[in-house]
């Protein structure tokens, strides 16, 4: 048996959870406990947990609708040393459980996380942009887990803001005390995810592995886009790592000289300017008029193109100061 807890949110998800529990049965039998959390489901979702979910130690709560509420209430609860999210209509499979847990074990992080496969609501294949997990492992080498933490770590997330470091938590595994400790934030709509990287990536140790063991099915949510909206997200996300960056320089004078060496500054500075064209951009975009037909549309996108190439051109320069192993691979 491992050493894992298993949380099953839930909410109106009566159409996924068949198959969901389907999934869940080839690897929920060595999970050492499993926490069902509905958020007052009114599609028979509560009576399909209670019928099709079978485990020698499983607990079935329900909470009030708030995603990373009922996240943080769920894990409140469990009791195995870690945690893995088990989000319905997403997968995993036994052996990449066990990967994950031997991965958490051997490194004595906090957080392991992996590359999952997407797949549309009839279950064909798509093609996801690009995470932060890829940019990781592509730019590490990654042929084994690896770990980071400190500013190696940070430099990843800083240049990565718009995305969740953390990538998808049904395809991670936590060290469940650092959950209880450090909830997720409740202020960042559905990316809860998100802005804990974003406010702990400088207090966690987070290991990745190149392997791909889980699916993440994309499919309509049972709630309201406007019920998670957050005003100017984007913005949000950037203020949240500057300040996690500002605390840390004014307490940690060895982190300050690290960045002033790696240029942290200035990659603030152009990740800012960065975001005001897109936003200059996107403004043209959603107007009612044509935006190929405005000029300054087409010299906001060449401004931020540009600014992505200073903030690449930036980021290689920092990487050889931090993965001094990585020069001449």
């Amino acid at each position: 048996m491992l050493p894992i807890g298993v949380l099953v949110p839930t909410r109106d998800a009566a159409a996924l959870l068949p198959h969901h529990l389907t999934t869940m049965r080839e690897w929920v039998h060595e999970a050492q406990e499993v926490v069902v959390v509905d958020s007052f489901s009114k599609d028979g979702t509560l009576e399909l947990a209670k019928s099709g979910l079978r485990h020698p130690n499983l607990r079935i709560l329900q909470h009030p609708p708030g995603l990373y509420q009922s996240w943080n209430h769920g894990i409140q609860q469990i009791k195995a040393e870690y945690c893995y999210i088990s989000t319905v209509g997403d997968s995993i499979t036994l052996a990449g459980i066990r990967h994950l847990a031997q991965v958490i074990e051997t490194h004595r992080c906090d957080v392991v996380v992996s590359k999952p496969d997407f797949i549309d609501v009839e279950g064909r294949p798509i093609r996801p942009s690009r995470w932060p997990v890829d940019d990781l492992v592509h730019s590490l080498r990654l042929e084994q887990p690896a770990i980071l933490k400190g500013v190696r770590l940070f430099l990843f997330t800083l240049v990565n803001y718009r995305e969740a470091i953390l990538g998808s938590s049904a395809s991670n595994l936590y060290r469940t005390r650092c959950l209880q400790d450090r909830p997720f934030p409740v202020d960042y709509g559905t990316a809860g995810d998100g802005g804990w990287g974003l406010t702990n990536c400088l207090r966690i140790a987070l290991a990745v592995t190149p392997r791909v063991f889980s699916t993440i099915r994309e499919h309509p949510k049972s709630y309201p886009k406007s019920e998670y909206a957050v005003d100017r997200f984007v913005r949000k996300l950037l203020a949240r790592i500057v300040r996690t960056y500002r605390e840390e320089t004014a307490s940690n004078p060895q982190f300050a000289d690290l960045a002033e060496k790696l240029q942290v500054e200035k990659l603030i500075e152009l990740l800012g300017r960065r975001l005001d064209q897109q936003e200059r951009l996107e403004h043209y975009r959603e107007s009612r008029s044509i935006w190929v037909l405005h000029p300054a549309a087409w010299q906001a996108r060449w401004r931020r193109n540009t600014l992505e190439k200073e903030i690449q051109r930036l980021r290689d320069t920092a990487l050889p100061l931090l993965f001094p192993e990585l020069i001449g691979v």
